[in-house]
Parts: structure tokens; sequence; C-alpha cells
């Protein structure tokens, strides 16, 4: 009970942080919020959210963008997956170590999630999609502190 609150309270921030007005300045550069919130708990507790989860939120944010049925989805499940795999090396990592798996991550969703987008409608990749990965890698170490203190607070285990 206690993780699905955490988990949805943050889900629910990423959701609102991603949806915000932004300069043009700073749109590219954006983190991917959601994807940095699902790393986090599959990270923190990955035999609790894993790849189910990951579906349910990128389903939650394809209603939110109306785009296509399964390809957030399956990048965030997909992304799950690989940081489940790898929850027992990334936890002994530093925060910058992890900065860089964070950005290896990231890449890959966007990369799944471009090729898919490009599968089933007129769309591209482009440099400027790119430019979130930067963003996302920067915002890493406050991102996991939050969320630490939400775990701590909550008291999740």
């Amino acid at each position: 009970m206690r993780l699905a609150f955490g988990v949805s309270i943050s889900a629910f921030i990423a959701l609102v942080l991603t949806v915000v007005q932004l300069p043009a300045w700073l749109f590219y550069f954006w983190p991917e919020w959601i994807a940095l919130v699902v790393i986090y708990w599959a990270l923190a507790t990955p035999k609790s959210v894993g790849p189910f989860v990951g579906f349910i939120i990128g389903t939650l944010l394809e209603v939110l963008f109306v785009r296509v049925f399964g390809v957030l989805g399956l990048g965030l499940a997909t992304l799950a997956f690989m940081v489940n795999s790898a929850s027992r090396q990334l936890r002994v990592l530093s925060i910058w170590q992890q900065m860089i798996s964070v950005g290896f991550f990231v890449a890959i969703f966007k990369l799944l999630t471009g090729w898919l987008s490009g599968l089933l409608e007129e769309s591209t990749i482009t440099a400027e999609d790119w430019y979130s990965i930067v963003g996302s890698v920067v915002i890493w170490p406050f991102v996991y502190i939050l969320l630490e203190e939400l775990r701590r607070t909550v008291r999740i285990r």
C-alpha cells in the first residue's frame, strides 16, 4: 500500500511536469520525468516495480498525450525491465556514475519509442529529440534525492 502511494504520487508529479508549458529555450532540454521516475522505482524496489508498472504508467502518459496505444507503455516496460536486470550493479555506483547509466537508459527509451512511433505514424527522430537526455542526466541527482526522501518519509523498503 505504501509503495503504491509513493509510486502514484511521484508518477502524478512527473505527469504534471511533463505537460507544463515551457519557454522555447528550455523546451528541448526538458527532462524525461516519467522515465526518471520509472528508473528510480525500478532501481529502489526491483521486486515490486517492474515492466507491468512501467506499462501502466506509459499507458497513462499515452492517454494524456492522445498518442498511439502501446508505444510509451512498451518503452517504459522495457526501461523498467532493463533497470530491474541491472539494479544490483546500479545500486553500488556513485550518483555520478548513475548519471551516465541514466543517460544510457533514457537514450534507449527515446530510441525505442522514436522507432516505434516512426513505424506507426508519420514521424521521424530529429536531433532536438536527443537534447532531453542531457536534461535528464543533469537532473537525476535531484530526482534521486527527492524520491529517496519520499521513500524514507513513507517508509517504503
